[in-house]
């Protein structure tokens, strides 16, 4: 029996878990529709056509990952970190879990022009915190942007790596310590699985030690504020 309530939430929170597993390819309204326990035309009636209910699911990205902002490492009240680098990592960590959440809908974000427009909130609150480290002006845009593309780029390659064939030989017959007489212990740790959540936190860390700390100490390059 079909169902007799239905909210337009309730259709986007569907649609969205669709495309999540399975790509836009996979949302077709009959699909949606049986999902959800109801007619097509209730579809149709909560969201409109297809490709409306696609720009709907794209907006509601935008905005979901707009709502970024920086925890304390253990999950406490949104903002509260103690320094400027926490925070900034807190976000970073964020961003990127987010990100690799929801790919297909990133990607439909970013096919319909509106990557940029998704990412300023979060590129707002970086500002907000290297502002608070003490940088400014080209400085300060720097920094964020760098640790934007930090974030982005690690989720590319963690993806890449992820749907990548298996490899012959692997990183552990590689790194044989037998190869390495040199450093035999970074043979092993390289011929372990690498670790993508310490790798994160490690690199991203690193960078905004170095940004922080080399942006508040160096006077700006020539012709530049």
């Amino acid at each position: 029996m079909a169902r007799t309530t239905l909210t337009r939430g309730e259709v986007l929170d569907a649609a969205a878990l669709l495309v999540k597993q399975h790509g836009p390819a996979a949302l077709t309204m009959r699909k949606l529709a049986a999902e959800l326990g109801t007619a097509v035309t209730s579809i149709y009636w909560h969201v409109g056509n297809r490709e409306s209910l696609l720009d709907a699911l794209v907006e509601r990205t935008v905005q979901e990952m707009g709502a970024i902002l920086p925890q304390t490492p253990s999950g406490g009240t949104p903002g509260a970190g103690r320094t400027p680098a926490e925070r900034i990592l807190s976000v970073a960590g964020i961003l990127r879990r987010e990100l690799r959440d929801r790919p297909h809908l990133i990607a439909m974000v970013h096919e319909r022009g509106l990557t940029d427009r998704m990412f300023l909130p979060a590129q707002q609150a970086l500002v907000h915190e290297v502002h608070g480290a003490g940088l400014r002006g080209a400085r300060a845009a720097d920094a964020v942007r760098a640790i934007q593309f930090q974030i982005i780029g690690f989720v590319l390659v963690e993806r890449n790596r992820e749907r990548s064939p298996a490899q012959s030989p692997a990183e552990s017959e590689l790194w044989d310590p037998a190869n390495a007489p040199h450093d035999p212990p970074l043979a092993r740790a390289l011929a372990r699985p690498a670790d993508p959540e310490h790798l994160f936190q490690l690199s991203v860390r690193a960078l905004v030690a170095s940004l922080l700390r080399s942006g508040a100490d160096r006077p700006p390059p020539a012709g530049r504020p």
